[in-house]
């Protein structure tokens, strides 16, 4: 049952954010620009029906396989496009990588159910096909910000636990080196409609978007999915036994990563689902707490060419 408390919080929150500067969700002309004279890029490739995505890659060298990364933005499930990101694909493409930047169903367009078929479509497609971009399909990895990460997570533990999804049992995933997840919310609770309310009244660095039609979206998902265990990776992994999941998500290594001045998701929500892989699972993980940076600094610091953060991304993925 909704709770009068959970509407009262979930009110003044979009009374917040609308009196705050938000992240521009809409595509700017800067990452326009850098998308349009990328040469290195084959565009809208279509991998679940309607469905597009990017692949970056170096269409000169086909010398050796390269290592592969799935970029998942965030958006608050209701906005977000590949093109805003053009410049972590043209970073990973710079870098040696074939990088996969996909495009998935929006709210209301689409449930969250339909967001995890796309994004486990287009890990299929991945695999199945990146060989002709020079990519090697047993070196895939993923990164996913924001509500990215909480639909990666979400798609990845219900393939390799065979759960239905739209009606549909999911088959296990490809095997997956390295799933790096960025200050992912991995539970709707009432925590997290509360948490966004304290600390700092900027929200310059928050995915929820400024645009009233998007926020009246936004309050309309959390009503949809609050307290909702279908769609939290923590609610599901809690039903199974200790050490009962013996296949690792069919993941070689999850990396989260959380920041200190993240005033959009708590840190509870990444540490509650570590400890549920911890507890089912001897899944390896790795848990990187950095100081200083606010919820969106590390996509928004690469979106605007900044050396430090292009190689902390770097980084996470080497880890």
């Amino acid at each position: 049952m909704k709770t009068t408390l959970f509407t009262c919080l979930l009110f003044v929150l979009l009374l917040f954010i609308s009196s705050n500067k938000a992240d521009i969700i809409e595509i700017e002309e800067s990452d326009m620009n850098s998308y349009t004279n990328n040469p290195n890029i084959e565009k809208n490739v279509p991998f679940n029906g309607e469905r597009l995505l990017d692949v970056y890659y170096n269409k000169k060298d086909f010398s050796h396989k390269k290592p592969v990364v799935i970029n998942v933005y965030g958006g608050s499930w209701v906005g977000g496009n590949k093109i805003r990101y053009t410049k972590i694909g043209s970073l990973l493409e710079e870098n040696n990588y074939v990088g996969v930047l996909p495009n998935y169903v929006l709210f209301p367009n689409g449930t969250i159910d339909d967001m995890v078929d796309d994004l486990y479509k287009a890990i299929q497609w991945t695999y199945t096909n990146i060989e002709e971009f020079g990519g090697n399909k047993d070196d895939i990895s993923i990164v996913a910000h924001s509500a990215g990460a909480h639909l990666i997570a979400l798609t990845i533990i219900k393939a390799a636990l065979n759960l239905s999804n739209n009606g549909v049992k999911l088959e296990p995933l490809p095997y997956l080196k390295n799933v790096v997840l960025l200050n992912g919310p991995y539970i709707f609770d009432q925590e997290f409609i509360a948490y966004t309310l304290q600390g700092s009244t900027d929200t310059s660095n928050a995915t929820a978007t400024s645009d009233p039609k998007q926020q009246a979206l936004l309050q309309q998902l959390m009503y949809k999915y609050y307290n909702d265990p279908e769609i939290s990776p923590i609610e599901i992994i809690k039903g199974y036994e200790k050490n009962s999941i013996n296949n690792h998500f069919n993941v070689n290594k999850f990396t989260f990563h959380y920041t200190s001045l993240d005033k959009v998701v708590p840190e509870s929500s990444a540490k509650q689902l570590i400890n549920e892989i911890m507890r089912t699972s001897n899944t390896q993980f790795e848990y990187i707490y950095t100081e200083g940076l606010e919820h969106a600094s590390v996509v928004n610091g690469i979106r605007a060419d900044d050396y430090e953060f292009e190689q902390f991304y770097l980084n996470l993925i080497k880890n």
